[in-house]
């Protein structure tokens, strides 16, 4: 292709994109500026009579300066529009020019018609109805699996390119149509997937995020559902095959990563145990959540989202040991201050209708995102804004001054990116000298505690990784991906969006759109431009770290993985301890939730949550046995009766102790502020001997226990006001079953000495027996013949014991006879 002025003997060689809304020509000279023609100030098309070239005439066009920086050409700077009249001459090469000009204008009639979208795909699919892979691009041992190739869109960061997708018995190919690239096709190797993702991209959950072992990513969005499951499927029924022959690494690798990401993703709470026992960094555990959360990279309406951790950006010196250096992690940004949050519910109380939001801006947008790149992505700003830079007072220019805005302005409600805490940081640095047309841009400013941007992003980690940090982490938690992300728990945790933002977060984000009686392209442009929730993990509290490995400041800088994704950090864990973990912590199905996290009394972060670092805390469950479940040690009568004052005196609890159990060696008192205490048992039993060392406290519920009973060292039944009973781990903080079968508040539980059975007694004068697996509770009967609240029982075989305090003697039943 070229373009010659009219009139002009001048020449400029180069290729012209044929797009839904301009004409864009492309020098081959890649000094020289591209030229964009927008058909709305397009006048007039003409078809000389050689047949060889059209020419246009236009009121305006666009002007794009580039420059090459290595082997690439960027934008850095914004666009010129020159309102002049223009009137170039397109000489075509390679084809018959007549065509093309039938083809623009019929593009051009689109785009001043109302049903611009509708004809443009009409358009499309006329063009490319007899476009087929190209099989060659196959080897000669390679079959292909999808006959014709599949009509797909590779999605990068605010851009879509549509192309044929290809499927072999080696291979995951991709052909651009029409290809911008130097590259006629795509390929990733079936031995290079390390990982396939299901996303959902706009309002339907059709694409696929492709990783590869050399941390490439293809991220593919389907026309149909239908397409997209069945080349998952496809996927992994070739990756199985190849994984089963021969023994090359490549084949290993394959074995090894068939199920470690896919499955760990329908579990959340596995990756939540190796956080909890200190295997896992925060920033590893919140990259893994974002990633399950349906969050990715290449999609800036659901970039991964992490917290502002610190809020101390002008001192000289960065103090972590000092709490007041830390941003309040219990509060949504909005709510970190009390004016502006005072604003935002007058705001909402001022609302007619159910749909009422605090917040109408989300804390993650594409404009969020491209607002903290801008440095290393000014092409991305330049397309959101339509070749400007947005303006001087709203670019990045300062880290304080972010901090400051987010903690005043009623529009800036932004989160971190990931960037804030791996390296390099060269993000934060005006590299390619990138000039507004107020001011040149510059390096960020950073907080004068930091030297420079390596320096500064290292600090910023070693916050995120601190003690403080990590027993606080939950909570924030519990805003971005659990039970407080929406309904009356987000109102009262001051954590309540726009309804548009929660397509998607629960169900599916079909029914959200048929809940929303909007229009999908009209959604899916208020998705892409105003962001959305991540998909809800956690419906009830999230639990706590039980171990904070030590952060040394230099870590980041002399361990590069520790700025690798986190299905690299996974896979760096030692086996042994990966396996150890998942297996003492394998929950049942996901979506169960967790109970309240530990609380710590008056510390923030007690010493006590360490454990060694040589092994995860908490004991091994003994295998099944004979029937046997949990096998129960002898002394622990003996112990329970050599206690003394020393021991019992740190259970005093606010309102009282309200029921106390004990194993070998662990003492556990629950009471009727809803806390489980536990205190390791003394190795000495004489009375000057006894301490108490490496206690643990647990926030259960809202309202009072009270009763509890051992089952094993690290797992107890508990019950309360609540009127439920509840299976629960200490070694990883969190519920491992919970059923509520009784009607009023649980008043005693026993268990069988094999551990296989479990009674409880309730005021709701009735006893109901369960059988105990290794992770639940399952009813079985339920008998209400007291008439009275029942005050104890127990159980032994087939034989049930029951009693109220205001009736003896009390009952008993015998369970293969039902009644006596």
């Amino acid at each position: 292709m070229a373009l010659t002025r009219r009139g002009q003997v001048a020449e400029s060689k180069g290729r012209l994109r044929i797009c839904s809304k301009s004409l864009i020509f492309q020098p081959d000279d890649v000094g020289a500026s591209i030229l964009k023609f927008p058909y709305r100030y397009v006048r007039s098309i003409e078809n000389p009579a050689d047949g060889s070239c059209f020419n246009i005439e236009c009121d305006q066009f666009i002007q794009v300066a580039t420059k090459t920086g290595g082997a690439e050409t960027r934008i850095v700077t914004p666009f010129t529009i020159l309102k002049s009249k223009f009137s170039p001459s397109f000489q075509v090469h390679y084809a018959r020019a007549s065509d093309y000009r039938q083809l623009v204008e019929r593009l051009r009639g689109a785009a001043s018609s109302g049903a611009f979208h509708t004809e443009v795909r009409r358009i499309l699919a006329e063009v490319t109805a007899d476009v087929q892979f190209d099989l060659s691009r196959l080897g000669h041992r390679e079959t292909a699996l999808l006959p014709g190739g599949l009509w797909v869109r590779q999605v990068e960061p605010l851009l879509e390119v549509r192309g044929l997708l290809q499927l072999s018995t080696e291979g995951i190919y991709f052909q651009p149509h029409p290809n911008f690239s130097s590259e006629p096709v795509k390929q990733v190797l079936l031995s290079d997937v390390l990982h396939v993702f299901r996303r959902v991209y706009g309002v339907q959950a059709n694409a696929l995020e492709i990783i590869t072992v050399h941390g490439g990513c293809l991220y593919l969005c389907f026309e149909a559902r239908g397409e997209c499951e069945q080349v998952s499927s496809l996927l992994e029924e070739q990756r199985r095959v190849l994984a089963s022959q021969g023994t090359s690494p490549s084949a290993q690798l394959l074995r090894s990563t068939l199920t470690d990401a896919e499955n760990i993703l329908q579990n959340v709470r596995k990756m939540t145990a190796l956080w909890q026992s200190g295997l896992l960094s925060n920033f590893h555990y919140l990259d893994f959540l974002n990633c399950a959360a349906g969050r990715s990279r290449n999609d800036f309406s659901q970039y991964p989202v992490f917290p502002w951790v610190l809020a101390d950006y002008s001192s000289p010196q960065l103090n972590l040991e000092d709490v007041r250096s830390y941003r309040d992690l219990t509060k949504p940004v909005g709510a970190l201050s009390e004016k502006r949050l005072s604003y935002f519910r007058e705001r909402m109380a001022g609302m007619d209708g159910e749909d009422k939001f605090l917040y109408g801006t989300h804390y993650s947008t594409p404009a969020y995102v491209i607002y903290w790149l801008l440095r290393a992505m000014p092409e991305r700003m330049l397309r959101l804004h339509n070749g400007h830079f947005d303006a001087w007072a709203r670019l990045f220019r300062s880290v304080p001054e972010s901090w400051q805005s987010v903690n005043e302005s009623t529009a800036s409600l932004m989160e971190l990116i990931p960037e804030f805490f791996v390296l390099p940081a060269e993000w934060l640095e005006n590299s390619l000298s990138i000039v507004t047309p107020e001011f040149p841009l510059g390096d960020v400013a950073l907080p004068r505690w930091a030297s420079n941007v390596s320096d500064f992003i290292s600090k910023m980690r070693a916050a995120l990784e601190s003690e403080h940090v990590s027993q606080h982490l939950p909570s924030w938690i519990d805003l971005i991906f659990g039970f407080k992300q929406s309904g009356d728990a987000a109102v009262k945790a001051d954590n309540l969006f726009h309804p548009v933002c929660y397509v998607g977060s629960k169900g599916s984000p079909e029914e959200a759109l048929n809940a929303l009686s909007l229009p999908m392209e009209v959604l899916e442009t208020q998705l892409q431009e105003f962001g959305r929730m991540p998909r809800q993990l956690f419906f009830e509290a999230h639990p706590p770290r039980l171990r904070t490995p030590k952060w040394p400041l230099s870590k980041l800088q002399e361990e590069p993985g520790q700025s690798e994704p986190w299905y690299k950090a996974v896979r760096s864990i030692a086996r042994e301890s990966l396996e150890g973990t998942l297996e003492r912590t394998d929950f049942g199905a996901e979506g169960q939730g967790y109970m309240a996290p530990a609380v710590n009394g008056a510390k923030t972060s007690p010493p006590e949550r360490q454990a060694p670092q040589a092994q995860l805390p908490g004991p091994q469950a003994a295998p099944f046995q004979g029937g046997e479940l949990w096998r129960s040690r002898a002394g622990s009568l003996s112990s329970l009766r050599s206690l003394n004052a020393q021991v019992v005196a740190p259970f005093a609890l606010s309102g009282g102790i309200t029921g106390m159990a004990s194993c070998s060696t662990n003492l556990y008192a629950v009471g009727e502020d809803g806390c489980l205490r536990v205190s390791p048992l003394p190795t000495g039993l004489s009375a000057a001997s006894a301490q108490v060392s490496s206690r643990r406290n647990f926030r259960i519920s809202p309202m009072p226990l009270s009763a509890v009973a051992a089952l094993d060292t690290e797992l107890l039944a508990l019950g309360g006001h609540d009127n439920a009973v509840v299976l629960y781990s200490t070694s990883c903080g969190s519920s491992l079953s919970r059923s509520q079968m009784h009607a009023d508040t649980v008043t005693c539980l026993s268990a069988s000495p094999c551990r296989t059975m479990l009674v409880s007694g309730s005021r709701d004068q009735s006893i109901v027996t369960w059988t105990l697996t290794s992770a639940s509770l399952k009813s079985e009967t339920i008998f209400d013949d007291l008439q009275q609240p029942v005050a104890c029982a127990a159980c032994s075989g087939p034989l049930v014991l029951g009693a109220s305090d205001q009736q003896l003697p009390g009952f008993f039943w015998i369970l293969s006879c039902l009644h006596l």
